[in-house]
């Protein structure tokens, strides 16, 4: 239990959707959530071979107890990725001083996403990612993103919990083309295959891609059983639309 909390497992994922240009290439996200206590290894960093585009923090990146320094440690390790860095918030970084974690990250250069979004550009592909207050998922839909068609190939929603992308109404699920998100740890614990969460999974709700990650860190205990430490590279390729012959 104790060796699957701390065995890294790169997971990757592949996304076809046609909006993304046939020029660009892949558009690399290297996503992580759930750190919580622990320190991201320098081998898991090394093992990513391909060049990212953007890292995503799906929040709890720390926890009560952990000291700043580790915190800005995990900070520089991902910065070896070489590419921006987006954060949002977790249930669990809103109990340690947010005032002090927001300054860390604003120093090292980290952008934290509150209620907006923000494109990010690579050789002719626009991605947008959205993301919410985590103050606002039990009321998702008092969120203030202005939700509409832009000229973005593919919107990509930030969240830690999974539950606020099933708040939205139906009409504005349908900007949403990718949900990166954590907090459930996949159960951490699983007994005769049951846990307190359902395990993380790539699905589909539509034509929505939601991924939900077993997490990297773990809480209470530093055990896992039935489930992963894990973070991820999403790959998001060029797929030609199939029109159907009349």
């Amino acid at each position: 239990m104790y060796y699957l909390a701390h065995h890294d497992c790169i997971r990757h994922n592949i996304i076809y959707h046609p909006n993304i240009s046939e020029n660009s290439g892949d558009y690399n996200i290297f996503f992580i959530a759930d750190i919580h206590r622990r320190t991201i290894k320098q081998e898991t960093i090394v093992n990513v071979n391909e060049n990212i585009d953007v890292v995503c923090i799906g929040g709890d990146l720390m926890e009560k107890g952990v000291p700043l320094k580790r915190v800005r440690e995990n900070i520089t390790r991902l910065k070896q990725l070489h590419a921006p860095i987006y954060f949002v918030w977790g249930n669990n970084d809103e109990e340690v001083d947010k005032d002090l974690l927001r300054n860390l990250l604003v120093a090292e250069g980290v952008i934290i996403l509150e209620d907006q979004m923000v494109p990010v550009t690579k050789n002719g592909c626009h991605i947008q990612l959205a993301c919410f207050r985590y103050e606002m998922y039990p009321n998702t839909e008092k969120s203030m993103i202005h939700w509409e068609k832009t000229a973005h190939d593919m919107t990509v929603l930030l969240t830690h919990k999974p539950s606020s992308f099933y708040m939205l109404n139906q009409e504005v699920k349908k900007y949403i083309n990718l949900v990166l998100a954590g907090h459930t740890h996949g159960g951490q614990i699983r007994l005769f295959g049951f846990g307190p969460y359902q395990r993380g999974s790539m699905k589909k709700f539509n034509d929505t891609s939601i991924l939900i990650t077993e997490g990297y860190g773990y809480s209470l205990l530093p055990l896992r059983l039935g489930t992963n430490a894990e973070c991820h590279v999403i790959q998001l390729r060029h797929k030609e639309e199939k029109h159907s012959v009349q």
